[in-house]
């Protein structure tokens, strides 16, 4: 039987809350029960002109339903179920297709605890459900990166003043445990042709472990977080050109920054962040399928064969500065605009010829995006926005058989946005 997508019902959400309230608080005199209903909206629909194919067309949906059940003088839980699809759009490089649509369902229940009046505690509990697909044709339910996640965190927070303004540090310890139901290994396939279902079983199982650290202060905001992913299953492939017995491993360390700054009518709030990414994991390109193995020459680039080392190891850089003009103080109208810069170098990965051939040097792409845009404030809650987009995707990587590196794009939408 197929499943069908995840969808915890509102009710019973609510009805879960309700439970958890207590019929009287730990001190003082019996207070009322409180109920803060959160709701938030955004529906996207965009036209997308490549320079290279036709143009295409996608959208995009994000829905957010919370309840914040004070229990409490000093205790709340809060329960929000998220909603998110994205339809095809421009990707950037090394990343998804064109014409890729997700389509994901999560569920997080935090309880809050303010222990007193500088420092706050977060335990909390988080499901979702993604799924994936590529082809128009393509059902939900079989696509190979669908993904199933469980897990907890733990997050503190720390109150306190600093030059007159109220500041926030706050610290995270997550756990998520993901399944990849459909996931099948295709060199596993061509190398074990008669038992390929049983070997590509829970290959792509995971576990995510995080730290985070992050401040808040006068509208700025910075943080850093760890996470490592320590595979199930998946083991490393090996310089002969089989996989071994090590496990896949992946780290990463993301450093980040940003600001909101409001002067007259002009609105800035320029944001910069860097990774670092890490695996063990190794790569076999077959030029072509069937192409013969040469052991002598896997590692040198000349045979059909080719054993890549630290295949996936990269550094990366992204910057956004968004821009808006406020027509007026008071005034329900604003320009937009901006630039976003997306740059990631690979440490050890060599860049392919149109031929599938490699070359030397390391792999770098960057994406750059030019917008611009107009927006309306239709009341207190709702937001309408028309939006113009010019991107630039560049690599000297040339091999566009699957993924494309090297484009031109240009882009217009329209979206709104509910929130109360």
């Amino acid at each position: 039987m197929k499943r069908k997508p995840f969808f915890p019902p509102l009710a019973a959400l609510a009805a879960l809350l309700c439970l958890c309230v207590p019929a009287r608080a730990e001190q003082g005199p019996e207070e009322p029960r409180t109920f803060t209903p959160y709701f938030n909206m955004s529906l996207a629909e965009s036209l997308y002109v490549p320079s290279q194919g036709e143009f295409f067309s996608g959208g995009a949906i994000n829905t957010q339903v919370g309840l914040l059940a004070r229990m409490a003088q000093r205790h709340n839980l809060f329960g929000l179920y998220n909603f998110r699809y994205l339809g095809p759009a421009f990707q950037p490089q090394d990343g998804k297709q064109f014409s890729e649509r997700s389509m994901d369902h999560a569920f997080n229940l935090e309880y809050r605890w303010q222990v007193n009046e500088h420092f706050r505690l977060r335990p909390g509990y988080a499901s979702s459900r993604g799924y994936r697909r590529t082809g128009a044709n393509e059902a939900w339910e079989s696509g190979l990166y669908n993904m199933n996640s469980s897990g907890w965190q733990l997050a503190a927070d720390y109150l306190f003043g600093l030059g007159g303004k109220n500041a926030t540090l706050t610290g995270q310890y997550l756990y998520r445990a993901l399944e990849f139901p459909n996931y099948t290994d295709l060199l596993r396939e061509f190398q074990n042709a008669g038992s390929a279902s049983e070997l590509s079983g829970g290959l792509q199982n995971q576990k995510l472990r995080q730290l985070a650290l992050r401040g808040y202060w006068n509208n700025f905001t910075a943080g850093a977080s760890y996470s490592r992913i320590s595979y199930d299953n998946q083991t490393v492939v090996e310089s002969n050109g089989h996989y071994g017995t090590a496990l896949q491993e992946d780290q990463s360390l993301t450093v980040d920054a940003g600001f909101t700054r409001r002067v007259w009518i002009f609105e800035a709030s320029p944001s910069v962040s860097y990774t670092a990414f890490t695996s063990n994991q190794n790569f076999l390109r077959f030029k072509y399928f069937g192409a013969p193995y040469d052991l002598s020459t896997l590692g040198d680039g000349s045979s059909d064969v080719t054993f890549v080392n630290d295949a996936y190891s990269y550094k990366e850089i992204t910057l956004d500065l968004p821009l808006f003009i406020n027509l007026g103080l008071d005034s329900k109208w604003a320009l937009s605009g901006g630039w976003s810069l997306t740059r990631r170098t690979y440490d050890s990965r060599p860049p392919r010829d149109p031929d599938n051939n490699y070359l030397s040097g390391t792999q770098e792409n960057t994406l750059s995006r030019f917008y611009a845009g107009v927006r309306k404030h239709i009341n207190e809650i709702a937001d309408l926005s028309l939006m113009y987009s010019l991107v630039f995707a560049s690599s000297n990587n040339q091999y566009e058989k699957y993924l494309p590196y090297n484009y031109t794009g240009q882009s217009i939408g329209i979206a709104y946005n509910l929130t109360f």
